[in-house]
C-alpha cells in the first residue's frame, strides 16, 4: 500500500502547484502550516488572503484588481439584486424574512473576511507562535497528538465546506422544480427585469458561480478558528503527557544526553525531572499566551456571527411560517431544511472546539495529579504545587468577552431562537 501511494504521489507530483500544502507532501516533518494550508489554499484562490507584495510591484496590483472582481462577483452585485429586492417586496413578510436571511448570512460572511483583514498581524502572529521552540514535538507521542490535531482541523475545513457546497447545490436546482418562475437567490435590479431572457440565463449561471463560492469563503472563516484551537488542544494533550509521565520522559532525556555525549547526561535524575516540569510550566505559560492570542484576533468575528446566526435561525422560522402550503413546495422547504441544518452546524462547531479547549485544560490538573510526584523529593513537588495552582482557571476563548465558545453557549443561542419561532408561531394562529 505505501508503494502504491508514493506511485500515486509520483504521478500527481505535478499538480503540487496547484493543491493545498499537505494532499501530496509528506507529513513526516508535521510542519505547523499543516493546519492552515487548506484555509490559506482556498483564500488565495478567491483573492482573500493577504496581498503581501510591495505596492510598487505589479503583482500588488493584479491581486487589488482580482481580490475586487471577486468581491463584486461573489459580494456586491449580489448584495445590492438583495436589497432592491427587498426594498420592492417589503409588504410581504415572508419575501422579507426569506430575502433577509440570506443576505444577513452572507454579508456577514464578507464582515468576517474584513475583520480578518484588519487582524492581519494578528492572525500571521498566531500562525508564526506555533513554530516557537515549547510547541515543538520530540517524544514519539508527541508527534501523534499533533497528528490527530492536524487530521481534525483539515476534516473539520473539507467536510464542513463541501456539506456547506451541496447545501447550495440544492437552491440551485430549486428554479428547475419551480418552473424556473424564481432564482436560487431572489434578487431585483433597477432599469431591466430579471425573469426575462437573457437577463435571467446571466443571473442564473452568475448563482451557480457566486453561491458555492461564498459557501466555500465562509466555510474558511468559520472553520480557520477552529484549527486554531485544535492545534491548541493537539499542545494540551501533549503537556498532560508529559505531567502524567514526566519520569518516563526525563529518563528519555538523560538517556538522550549520554548519546549524544552531553554533560547533563551525567546529573542526577532528580534534576532531569525538575528540568521536565519546568518546562511543563514553560509550556503551559506559551498555550495561555496562545489561547489570548486567538481570542484577541477572532473575538469581534466570531461575536458577530453568534448574534447573526441566532437572527439568521428566527428569520428561517419565518420564511417558513409564510409560506401557505408546504406541501406544494417541497424543494424550496428542503432547501430551507439544509440551510437551517448548515446554520446549526456552524454554530456547533465553534462551540464545540471551544468546549474541548476547555475540558481538555481542566484535565491538566488530573494529569498532574496522576503522576508519579510521590516518588520525588519536596522541592521537586514544588513544581506540581504551582501548576496545579495554575491549571485552576480553564483556558477558554469568547465571542466579544460577551459569550464562551462552549456547548453551553450553544443550548442557550438554540433555546432563544426556538423560543422567538414559538412566539411567531403563536402569533400566526
Amino acid at each position: 500500500m505505501k508503494i502504491l501511494t508514493k506511485n500515486i504521489k509520483d504521478k500527481l507530483s505535478t499538480l503540487l502547484p496547484v493543491l493545498p500544502y499537505g494532499v501530496l507532501e509528506s507529513w513526516d516533518d508535521l510542519d505547523p502550516k499543516l493546519y492552515h494550508a487548506i484555509h490559506i489554499y482556498w483564500l488565495k484562490f478567491y483573492g482573500m488572503w493577504y496581498n503581501n507584495f510591495s505596492p510598487l510591484n505589479i503583482l500588488f496590483w493584479i491581486q487589488i484588481i482580482y481580490t475586487l472582481i471577486i468581491l463584486w462577483l461573489v459580494c456586491f452585485l449580489p448584495g445590492i439584486g438583495e436589497v432592491v429586492y427587498l426594498l420592492k417586496r417589503k409588504e410581504n413578510i415572508g419575501d422579507i424574512a426569506e430575502g433577509l436571511y440570506l443576505f444577513l448570512s452572507e454579508m456577514y460572511t464578507y464582515f468576517k473576511i474584513a475583520v480578518f483583514w484588519l487582524n492581519k498581524d494578528k492572525v500571521m502572529n498566531l500562525i508564526k507562535y506555533l513554530y516557537c521552540e515549547e510547541f515543538k514535538p520530540v517524544e514519539a507521542e508527541h508527534k501523534e497528538f499533533i497528528r490527530k490535531s492536524i487530521k481534525t482541523a483539515r476534516f473539520v475545513m473539507t467536510y464542513y465546506s463541501t456539506m456547506c457546497v451541496g447545501a447550495v447545490s440544492v437552491g440551485i436546482i430549486m428554479p428547475i422544480t419551480e418552473n424556473f418562475d424564481i432564482l436560487p437567490t431572489n434578487v431585483e435590479y433597477p432599469y431591466f427585469n430579471v425573469y426575462t431572457s437573457p437577463a435571467y440565463q446571466i443571473l442564473y449561471v452568475h448563482h451557480i458561480y457566486y453561491k458555492p463560492a461564498t459557501c466555500i469563503i465562509d466555510g474558511v472563516m468559520d472553520t480557520i478558528l477552529a484549527a486554531f484551537i485544535a492545534s491548541t488542544i493537539g499542545q494540551i494533550e501533549i503537556l498532560a503527557f508529559n505531567l502524567r509521565n514526566f519520569d518516563v520522559v526525563a529518563e528519555r532525556r538523560r538517556k538522550r544526553a549520554i548519546n549524544e555525549h552531553k554533560a547533563t547526561g551525567a546529573l542526577s535524575e532528580d534534576y532531569h525531572i525538575r528540568t521536565v516540569l519546568r518546562d511543563c510550566i514553560i509550556h503551559h505559560n506559551s498555550i495561555i499566551r496562545y489561547v489570548s492570542m486567538i481570542e484577541n484576533a477572532f473575538s469581534l468575528a466570531s461575536a458577530l456571527q453568534f448574534m447573526l446566526s441566532v437572527m439568521v435561525l428566527c428569520l428561517i422560522g419565518v420564511q417558513f411560517l409564510s409560506i401557505e402550503n408546504p406541501s406544494s413546495h417541497p424543494m424550496q422547504i428542503m432547501w430551507m431544511a439544509i440551510y437551517l441544518t448548515c446554520m446549526l452546524f456552524e454554530v456547533f462547531i465553534l462551540c464545540w472546539f471551544g468546549d474541548e479547549l476547555i475540558w481538555k485544560s481542566l484535565d491538566l490538573r488530573q494529569a498532574a495529579f496522576e503522576g508519579p510526584w510521590l516518588k520525588t523529593n519536596a522541592a521537586t513537588r514544588k513544581y506540581i504545587i504551582i501548576f496545579l495552582e495554575r491549571c485552576k482557571r480553564p483556558l477558554r476563548v469568547t465571542a466579544g468577552k460577551i459569550f464562551v465558545l462552549s456547548l453551553d453557549t450553544y443550548t442557550v443561542l438554540i433555546n432563544w431562537a426556538y423560543k422567538a419561532f414559538a412566539v411567531m408561531s403563536n402569533m400566526k394562529k
